[in-house]
Order: structure tokens, then C-alpha cells, then sequence
């Protein structure tokens, strides 16, 4: 049998490592601080041993574009509660580094290709198109009487109107928040009640899977809701669709001015680093979500070290990333204008009209899916020579995943698996040009982040290929500057720092692999299983289960009654076609048992129609645990497919006595 520990095949290595902006950055601190370092593990322990050096190497070698210099590198490194503060006294401007090195090495090249579902409508904009739409809408929000940190909010799908709008925020020094449009009305009002903007944006028609949708009501509903809550919000603009009922509601047309044919240039306001750029949101499942407070400098130093020295982004690349607005990958991405990369900005359902559809946008372009395509199969005729990294998150991939993509995708091309969160908007764990990438296993952690594993006293078991919880145990660039809102601390400190004082707890089941140094996310520590006291998690059987076709998807939750002292684990099951039969339920509990162990073979397996999934993507196990243990949980609107909750509460204790 083989271990999880084992040494995997290693399935990728990069042809030329030496011309990568990563190994630029290892001579570059050779030489700046008379260093040999060699290996990228050598890199890393002095990344996080040499916080202060590493910080100063990554600002100049990253390319931040200042008006004044910092004063110093940062103050309060010598711990993580309360966090730092990052290069005082420098001043720049968020947006102002997202267009300066396009507009300076290729202003007429392409910034942004919008493409929308069914190739209905394609765009292209150049870096200069893109800074004179960012001082169009820049000019309509201080019409509007937006200023320094105040909040404009939006419900949009992922289109230029979007990406110019948190330019143009960021340009003025405003603070910019993002909701997609398939999210319900309440759960709109549940964030921006809480944020306050000044100007809330949004479209009342979308399309989706090849349908218009008409989004008319449920925005009038958010916004007569958000009139009585926000005193200070004095302006809704409506960006496309039709015009609803309101005190200031306005088409985008009416308060865009007009150039005359007279080039528009953005103001750029001067502002700390730590000045906040945008604010995301937890889930939301079990309450109103957290608002989480990004600053501009922190996010951009973060999302520029992890695209351009773990992933190669530069002025040659094309980065495509499926999302929605509503995700922190949009946020992610839209970083990588700061390479001067070219960006695709894509809207629609990702398996319209099939999942391949998304690779043929891939080779028009030149840049839960990996699974659906695997289902579907990759037609051998679409030429995918020009693809070099495809980064994979939101959840581990299993071995199984990783043999299927190099038996399908052309062998140069990377696939990084990693790990990170809303939470510090960029990764923990992550893939690097610089190390091989094991079938698998997320290869290493990313520079400058002190990655641990914790047992549950509190200490590091990293080495010993247990498992335990993700901890950072240094300060690192993009921790969130707080919570929003009243007691935004108290939350802040109760979400990182409650469970072990003065190390940021992730939340999430990790192990590392001591023959390789990668690592095994195991899903999230509040969904591990714990039958027979044997501590697992979820992705550990879902690995296993990837290797079964006639299984399309599955869910696996803990189950413990009153009368129950030991946990069961219950397993949900969709299958390809037709019912679980006898046979099926014996293939997958000998192929868990063989894999990984008797333990690990779920108390209960039975079949349903579905398996609910978060707007973003990922398993609802916390969401189905609650139900299957008879409570009664808010289903908030960032369930995609809430229909599907009904069966399961036919499991719920104590109805069924499984």
C-alpha cells in the first residue's frame, strides 16, 4: 500500500530554472548580503529567519513605485499580535502600481481581453485605454462627492466596469468592496450594511449558462434596504440593465463625463502603505460575515512577490483566472497588471456550453474545474502549447488529479496547487518555478511565511509527518488590517490568535511530507473526522474516492449523538449514473481500506442528488454536519445550489437513527 508519506513521483520540473524572475531573486540577495544561498529551501529559511532583509529585497526587487520613501522597513516585527506596521512613512498609490509598468514598457499593448460567455461579446483594452477609462470613473466619484476612505460598493459581474471601478477607487484613495451578482438580497445588505458606502454600483441583467437573468427586483430590494441602513450613501449607479426606483439612482451614462476628445489622466492621491484598498467577506454561514480589511501596500507586496518569483509572471505573460467578483481571486488577479501582464476577464457559468469551453478560450488567448473536465475529457485537437502555469485553489487536489493532468496537458506545463485565504488575500502553501512539484502535494511554503504544523498542545510536529493545524508563527506582508466594523479587533484577534496566543491559527488540517517538504491539505480543523479517536480529514478521502469512476462527487461530515459516545463518519455520495449499488458500496470501502486504513471507512455511505457547494466553489461539509446533527443553520446566500440541503435533512439526528 502506498503511504500518503511516501516519496510521489515527481511529475514537473521546470526546464530552465536559472532563467526564472525567482532564481533572479535568489542572486540578488547573494549578492546584496553575501549569501550562498542555493536551494529554495535555503531561500526560504532566510526569508522568514531575515524578516526585516527579506521585506526590503522583496520592495525594491518587486518594483513598488513610491512618492516617498519608508522610513524604515517596519516597526513591531517582533510580533504577530498586534501586527506590524509595513514600511511607515512611504506614500504611493495602489492603482498608480497596477498601470505604471504597462504604460511605460507597452502602453498600446493589450491590458485586459473581456470575453463573456458564449463569445458573445470579446474586448480588448490596451494599458492606455485602461488609465483613461480609470480617470473617466475616477472624475464621475468625486462628482459624487467620493474621498479618501470612503467605501464604494458593487454588485458586478467579472467585466471592465468592474476592474475600472476598483481603479478608480484606488486611485482616489477610496475602498473599494465587491459582491457578484448570485448573491441574494439579503446577503448584499448583510455586507454593505456593515461597510457604509458612499456609492453603491451594480447591473440589473446578467447571463449565465445561457440564460439572461434579470436581477431588477432583488437590487431594488438590497438598495431600499441599504437607504434605510446607510444615512451616508448618496449615490446607486446603475452600469447596464434597467433603471430601478430610488432616492439617487442614476444610469453609469448620466454621471460619466464626457473627455471631448481630450485625453483624461488619473490623479493619483499619495497614501500610506497601510492605507486600505479593499474589503472582502468570510463566508457567512453562520452569521453576518466578517468584513476583512485589506491595505493597499500589503496586498500589492504579496500578491507581487507570489506572481512574479513562485509563479514567473512578467510583460510576456497572459493570466486567466475563472472567477467572480464575489471570490478573493478576483482581487488576486487583478495584481497581475503590476507585471505588466495581459489579464483575460471572463463572465458566465466555467462549463457553458461544456467545461471545455475554457480551454478553448486558453488557445484563443494564449494563457471544482479541473475536476468537471476530467469528467467531461479533453478533446486532443486544442493546441495548448502556449500554456505554462495552471494554478489550482479552493481545494486540494488529490494524486489521482495530478496523473490525469499530465496524461492530458502538454508535460512543460506546471500545475501549482496551493493554499491560502480571504483572510491575507495571497498563499501560504504554494508552487515555485525554483522546486520540483510531487503528485499530490502542494510543493512548498511561500517566502516569507513561517508555515508550522501544531499539534493540539501547541507544538510543531512538522517534521514528523503528523497531522496538525496550519500556523504562521511570523508576521507576514498582507495580514488584514482589521475587521470592519464596531469590535473589528475583539474579531480579529478571536478568528487568528484565540486558539494559539500570538501565532496566526489558519483553521485549516495539514500535514507535511518530510521526504519531499510538501504538504497534504487535509481540509478545514472544524470538519476534521474523529471516528475511534483517529483524527483525518476530509480531503483524505476524497483523494481515495477520485479514483473511482462511477462516483462523480461526494461529502463526507462527523456524526455524534447524545447516545453516541464514538463519532460515525457519514459519507454522501453522487453518483455518474444510476444507483449506489452493492457493488459500488464494496469497491469504495475496499479501496478506503486498502489506501489508507479500516479506520478511515465511513460508518454510513449512502447516495444523494447533490453535493452543496459555496458560490466559490467548495464543499459545504460544516453546512451539512450542522443539518445532519439536527440543528436548523441560516442557509445564507452563498449557497450556489441551496436545493439540495432538503435531502440531507432527512439524515438529520434525531429523525434518522443512523
Amino acid at each position: 500500500m502506498a503511504s500518503v508519506l511516501d516519496t510521489p513521483l515527481i511529475v514537473w520540473k521546470h526546464p530552465y530554472p536559472a532563467a526564472t524572475p525567482i532564481e533572479a531573486f535568489r542572486r540578488y540577495v547573494n549578492k546584496a548580503h553575501g549569501l550562498s544561498l542555493q536551494t529554495y529551501r535555503d531561500l526560504h529559511q532566510w526569508t522568514v529567519s531575515e524578516t526585516e532583509q527579506f521585506a526590503a529585497a522583496a520592495w525594491t526587487f518587486c518594483g513598488i513605485k513610491y512618492s516617498a520613501p519608508p522610513t524604515c522597513v517596519a516597526t513591531g516585527l517582533n510580533t504577530m499580535w498586534p501586527p506590524p506596521a509595513w514600511f511607515p512613512g512611504a506614500r504611493l498609490n495602489y492603482t498608480e502600481n497596477l498601470l505604471s509598468l504597462g504604460l511605460a514598457a507597452r502602453p498600446d499593448g493589450i491590458a485586459v481581453t473581456i470575453e463573456r460567455e458564449g463569445r458573445q461579446e470579446v474586448t480588448r483594452h490596451t494599458f492606455r485605454d485602461l488609465e483613461q477609462q480609470v480617470a473617466v470613473w475616477a472624475t464621475a466619484l468625486r462628482s459624487l462627492g467620493v474621498t479618501v476612505g470612503d467605501r464604494v460598493a458593487t454588485v458586478l459581474t467579472n467585466s471592465i466596469d468592474a476592474l475600472v471601478i476598483l481603479l478608480a477607487a484606488g486611485s482616489i484613495g477610496a475602498i473599494f468592496s465587491s459582491t457578484s451578482p448570485d448573491m441574494g438580497a439579503h446577503n448584499i445588505v448583510d455586507r454593505y450594511s456593515q461597510v457604509k458606502p458612499k456609492v453603491f454600483i451594480c447591473e440589473t441583467t446578467v447571463q449565465y449558462s445561457g440564460k439572461k437573468l434579470g436581477l431588477y427586483s432583488k437590487l431594488q430590494a438590497a438598495n431600499a434596504r441599504l437607504e434605510e441602513l446607510v444615512p451616508d450613501l448618496t449615490a446607486t449607479i446603475v452600469v447596464s440593465g434597467p433603471l430601478f426606483r430610488g432616492k439617487n439612482v442614476k444610469f453609469a451614462a448620466d454621471i460619466l463625463p464626457s473627455s471631448n476628445g481630450q485625453r483624461l489622466v488619473p490623479r493619483y492621491e499619495q497614501l500610506p502603505f497601510d492605507h486600505p484598498i479593499y474589503i472582502l467577506y468570510s463566508s457567512g454561514t453562520t452569521g453576518k460575515p466578517k468584513c476583512l480589511c485589506h491595505a493597499a501596500g500589503r496586498a500589492l507586496l504579496q500578491q507581487k512577490k507570489e506572481l512574479m518569483l513562485h509563479q514567473g509572471l512578467d510583460l510576456n505573460f497572459v493570466m486567466y483566472q475563472y472567477t467572480t467578483t464575489g471570490w478573493m481571486m478576483w482581487n488576486y488577479q487583478i495584481a497581475g497588471l503590476s507585471l505588466g501582464a495581459h489579464l483575460v476577464l471572463y463572465d458566465g457559468s466555467p462549463l457553458y456550453p461544456t467545461p471545455v469551453a475554457q480551454l478553448e478560450l486558453v488557445q484563443r488567448n494564449h494563457p471544482k474545474y479541473l475536476g468537471a473536465l476530467k469528467q467531461h475529457g479533453v478533446p486532443r485537437e486544442l493546441d495548448l502549447s502556449s500554456l505554462q502555469v495552471v494554478s489550482s485553489s479552493g481545494s486540494p487536489l488529490s494524486r489521482e488529479m495530478y496523473h490525469w493532468f499530465y496524461d492530458t496537458f502538454p508535460g512543460n506545463v506546471a500545475l501549482f496547487s496551493g493554499s491560502g485565504g480571504t483572510d491575507l488575500v495571497g498563499g501560504i502553501v504554494q508552487g515555485t518555478t525554483m522546486s520540483p512539484v510531487h503528485a499530490g502535494e502542494i510543493a512548498v511554503p511561500g517566502l516569507g511565511m513561517k508555515v508550522e504544523i501544531f499539534d493540539q498542545d501547541g507544538h510543531d510536529i512538522s517534521q514528523t509527518g503528523e497531522k496538525g493545524d496550519l500556523v504562521i508563527t511570523k508576521p507576514f506582508f498582507s495580514m488584514p488590517l482589521t475587521f470592519w466594523g464596531p469590535d473589528g479587533e475583539e474579531k480579529y484577534h478571536k478568528a487568528y490568535f484565540a486558539a494559539f496566543p500570538g501565532v496566526w491559527y489558519h483553521g485549516d488540517f495539514i500535514q507535511m511530507n518530510p521526504a519531499t517538504g510538501g504538504y497534504h491539505i487535509l481540509g478545514r480543523s472544524d470538519g476534521v473526522l474523529n471516528p475511534g479517536g483517529i483524527r483525518f480529514g476530509t480531503a483524505e478521502l476524497y483523494g481515495v474516492l477520485d479514483r473511482l469512476p462511477e462516483i462523480q462527487d461526494y461529502i463526507a461530515v462527523g456524526h455524534k449523538t447524545p447516545e453516541r459516545n464514538e463519532e460515525r463518519v457519514i459519507l454522501f455520495i453522487k453518483m455518474m449514473q444510476g444507483d449506489l449499488s452493492h457493488d459500488v458500496l464494496a469497491a469504495i470501502k475496499s479501496t478506503i481500506r486498502q489506501n489508507l486504513s479500516p479506520h478511515h471507512v465511513p460508518g454510513v455511505i449512502v447516495q444523494v442528488k447533490d453535493i452543496p457547494y459555496t458560490l466559490n466553489g467548495k464543499r459545504m461539509e460544516n453546512l451539512v454536519r450542522d443539518i445532519v446533527a439536527g440543528a436548523t443553520p441560516n442557509v445564507s446566500g452563498t449557497v450556489a445550489n441551496p436545493e439540495c440541503l432538503e435531502e440531507y435533512r432527512r439524515w438529520a439526528y434525531p429523525k434518522a437513527k443512523i
